[in-house]
């Protein structure tokens, strides 16, 4: 029995894998973009392993979604604008937050098939998870969760690298108990090193890589930016990977 009087029981390790399929099984089913897993036993330790079951001590699987982001309201955005005028801003503002709605929910959906087989679960807003503020570094990266479940690569943007959308995305996750399917990482990186979202960073917080890192980036002067301009999207609107202007 996995539930008694209405309490969910814990699920006795031979009864992992058939509590897990039934999770899987509930992934096909999410209202999503695109879902990824990284299973944390073939994962061979690491910064996503400590952070995960930091959080969630029995974590085997790290489930990340994520929804596209339209071109339309990137197109719109900008950091320069006149006093007083309409800011169109505030319409990616809205359209992200729906988006973020919709994502949590499916990390909740997720956490909520894990726990009716009796395991537990984390499930992670889309709004991020709590953030270290003298380094700005979350107590979870998504975007390099993301990356391990398949989603995409780190690009010079620092950010994740989609094949079908880019950068343009919103994600979520959910840890759980689960001993899901991994999802496959691409065997290149999504990113093509054009060097279009450093030349075009308004902040000068984006550099060449060197020394073998992937990319280059000063969030104390990203951020910065980004609150004095009231947003910026900048190197999310010109990367030329899933862009229509390239496609």
């Amino acid at each position: 029995m996995r539930r008694k009087g209405g309490v969910i029981m814990t699920v006795d390790s031979k009864d992992i894998a058939g509590a897990s399929a039934g999770v899987q099984d509930f992934l096909s089913r999410l209202d999503v973009d695109l879902v990824g897993v990284a299973r944390l036993d073939d994962s061979g330790g690491g910064k996503l392993e400590e952070q995960a079951r930091k959080l969630l001590p029995g974590t085997r699987s790290v489930v990340v979604m994520a929804l596209e982001v339209y071109p339309e309201f990137l197109d719109l955005a900008t950091s320069q604008r006149t006093m007083g005028t309409a800011n169109l801003n505030d319409l990616l503002r809205g359209h992200t937050e729906y988006l973020g709605g919709r994502l949590t929910r499916a990390a909740y959906d997720i956490a909520r098939a894990s726990r009716r087989t009796g395991l537990k679960a984390l499930p992670l807003s889309s709004q991020g998870p709590a953030v270290d503020a003298r380094f700005f570094q979350a107590v979870l990266s998504y975007k390099h969760a993301a990356a391990a479940a398949g989603l995409g690569t780190i690009g010079m943007s620092s950010l994740l690298v989609t094949p079908r959308f880019g950068p343009r995305v919103r994600l979520s996750a959910c840890l759980t108990e689960a001993a899901l399917e991994p999802t496959p990482t691409p065997a290149d990186p999504t990113c093509r090193f054009c060097n279009i979202c450093v030349s075009k960073c308004p902040s000068g917080a984006l550099d060449y890589p060197q020394n073998g890192e992937t990319y280059t980036i000063n969030k104390f002067a990203c951020r910065a930016y980004n609150d004095a301009a009231g947003g910026c999207s900048q190197c999310v609107r010109e990367c030329p990977v899933a862009s229509p202007i390239y496609d």
